[in-house]
């Protein structure tokens, strides 16, 4: 997965991919050196940090609830390992998978997201003296990024299990533009507000028309490298890119402001009738169809017309709604 917060190189531990059976009451294992633990529907965040913990484990059960909302499906159980030491091994992850986790995932906490941004960046860049003055900006833009990034997790693994144990790459079993509202949809307000304001922006440019809806479902997010490469242990890759290797940071931004739009129109336009639209569509992709032959057997039991014409009308029609 490409993270495109801050235009810095982040060195981070793989993520590690685990199969394992969900047990419910499972409790927190011991792990040596990570001496807190939050435990729920969501898995297990363990820490040295017990704000953190805490935070990130109720951050994470929000997620689980979402995901459980919009998919129609149980959440896996993840175990998060903020700064995990050395000294945790093979054994300690197992214990883990044997409790139910489906991944093992070491993830870096505030600070040492903070620490490996600065040690990339300049000592005069904007974004690291905005941050330095505005801990609770950092503090959010940590929670936000990695309640996304887990959400591209928690999605892959749901509807493509081998993920990690396959030569393809994780972005690559779904359209782009799936990928990126599944995580969207379990995010927190703040960055989701924002893609919505930017769309009210574009939809008032006209030297940037939204593409047309069959276009827009084939594109390639443009944050993401041609060719990326499967990671080279289990698991999904985490890793920043330069602005020079993010290209355009305006289309990409473009990009998610839109995808941001269509998941809501997808979610708003069909929560009436039934819930889990988005449930619907990655089951139907991830065995082998496309968004049209879906929307032509399926559409109409979520109240959406038969056809992509038909559904480009009333996607232009909520925009316009929406618009103000």
């Amino acid at each position: 997965m490409v993270l495109r917060r801050f235009p810095t190189l982040l060195t981070v531990p793989f993520l590690l991919l685990l199969a394992g059976n969900a047990r419910a009451d499972a409790g927190c294992p011991p792990l040596p050196g990570l001496d807190h633990c939050a435990t729920g529907a969501h898995g297990w965040v363990y820490g040295r940090d017990a704000g953190q913990v805490r935070m990130l484990g109720g951050d994470l059960a929000a997620s689980a609830a979402a995901f459980e909302h919009h998919f129609a499906r149980p959440p896996l159980r993840l175990a998060v390992l903020l700064d995990a030491p050395e000294g945790i091994g093979a054994d300690d992850r197992a214990r883990l998978v044997a409790v139910g986790a489906v991944q093992v995932i070491d993830w870096p906490g505030m600070q040492a997201f903070q620490t490996a941004r600065q040690s990339a960046v300049a000592a005069d860049d904007p974004g690291s003296r905005l941050l330095a003055a505005n801990p609770t900006i950092a503090q959010a833009i940590w929670r936000n990024l990695t309640r996304h990034e887990l959400g591209h997790v928690v999605f892959n693994l749901a509807y493509w299990p081998d993920l990690g144990t396959t030569s393809g790459h994780g972005h690559a079993r779904s359209p782009d533009w799936l990928n990126e509202a599944a995580a969207m949809v379990l995010e927190a307000d703040e960055l989701v507000a924002q893609r919505r304001r930017m769309l009210r922006g574009m939809q008032a440019d006209p030297a940037h028309p939204l593409p047309d809806l069959a276009s827009f479902l084939a594109m390639a997010n443009p944050a993401r490298p041609d060719g990326q490469a499967a990671p080279a242990a289990k698991g999904v890759s985490l890793f920043y890119r330069s602005p020079a290797a993010a290209g355009d940071p305006a289309t990409g931004a473009r990009y998610y402001a839109q995808v941001q739009g269509w998941a809501d129109f997808l979610v708003q336009t069909t929560a009436a009738t039934r819930a889990g639209v988005l449930g619907s569509i990655s089951a139907r992709i991830a065995a082998g169809s496309r968004f049209d032959a879906w929307l032509a057997d399926t559409g109409p039991a979520f109240d959406l017309p038969d056809t992509l014409p038909a559904l480009e009308q009333q996607w232009r029609a909520w925009l316009d709604a929406t618009a103000g």
